[in-house]
């Protein structure tokens, strides 16, 4: 007959399996407790463990029976799944917080959450920069991405382009391309998908989140990436990553429809576009921060844009550009 001792330590075991092991989106059926139980040394039955898990909920500690996704139990924590992404993110983002601190807030999380959660957002995720993601995410696909490059599987990935119309709007296209993931990014304000393309295994290149819409898990394995994370590009215009900085206002300007994607990527907000009246030419309509980065942006590009608002930032590039012609005349 077990001793009162063991039984007691029994609970604690089981209460320590679904800590580490379960949690709201990983329920452990009652086969799969038993097999952990069993690793632990002690060699139960389904009727044990039920047995077991009433004898926990007379605690403080509470364990929670469901029947989808899949019949099971998983132990009730401070922290979801989802929350545990967000804290992670922000501790990656965040520029205040010392190694030290960041250390502990890991450390933390590890005894109050469930392990193979965390490890995996722990193992997919890198910060290349101080910028915390600001757009929202579909968790459903930021799951299936950190799964792809775990488990090291290629992805269908569906993403969207612009499609200016007739009047200021949203309206996209899609396509779909086979990848090799990397690894997800916080960089540039946002959270970003570095990948492969298969065809090209050494080049990287990546995709903000917001504009991918769906995210297929494939059977085939993917490539090994060797390369420099850094100097990954946008899959659409060939972009480098770089950082955006903090005046907000709305920006209209007018270029060559051509230029959507180089227009769209350069910024981190939603960018509407519409047909001008002149063919062959968009006009895009953005709210966005005004910065040396932007200014110089638009500058460069001053022969391929024309700036329609803010009406201050026209004049100043107007301007700009009779005292570069008057001082051409004087070197002649």
């Amino acid at each position: 007959m077990e001793t009162t001792s063991n039984a007691r330590t029994r609970l604690i075991v089981l209460a320590e399996i679904l800590t580490m092991f379960s949690d709201e989106n990983n329920i452990l059926s009652l086969d799969e407790i038993c097999e952990h139980m069993r690793s632990y040394g002690y060699n139960v039955s389904k009727r044990n463990i039920i047995s077991d898990i009433k004898a926990v909920n007379q605690t403080t500690v509470k364990i929670i029976g469901v029947s989808k996704p899949k019949r099971g139990y998983y132990i009730v924590k401070s922290f979801s799944q989802d929350a545990v992404r967000l804290i992670l993110e922000a501790i990656f983002s965040s520029d205040i917080l010392s190694e030290d601190e960041t250390d502990y807030i890991k450390k933390y999380l590890r005894r109050n959450t469930c392990i193979p959660t965390l490890d995996l957002i722990l193992s997919t995720t890198i910060n290349l920069n101080s910028y915390a993601p600001k757009r929202k995410t579909s968790s459903e696909i930021l799951n299936s991405l950190r799964l792809s490059i775990r488990d090291k599987k290629q992805v269908a990935l569906t993403v969207s382009r612009s499609k200016p119309g007739d009047v200021f709007s949203d309206s996209v296209d899609f396509e779909t391309v086979t990848v090799n993931p990397v690894v997800l990014t916080v960089a540039d304000g946002n959270v970003s998908f570095i990948f492969t393309k298969t065809d090209s295994s050494e080049n990287a290149e990546y995709v903000n989140l917001p504009r991918i819409k769906n995210a297929e898990i494939l059977k085939s394995d993917s490539a090994e990436f060797s390369g420099d994370l850094v100097s990954a590009t946008s899959y659409f215009d060939g972009s480098p990553m770089e950082t955006s900085y903090y005046f907000k206002e709305w920006l209209v300007i007018k270029f060559p429809s051509e230029y959507i994607e180089l227009i769209e990527n350069r910024f981190n907000t939603p960018v509407q576009f519409r047909k001008d009246e002149k063919e062959g030419y968009c006009n895009a309509k953005v709210y966005t921060v005004f910065d040396d980065k932007l200014l110089g942006w638009l500058f460069a590009l001053s022969d391929k844009i024309e700036i329609i608002a803010p009406a201050n930032i026209r004049q100043m590039f107007t301007e700009k550009a009779k005292n570069i012609l008057n001082t051409k005349e004087v070197v002649l």
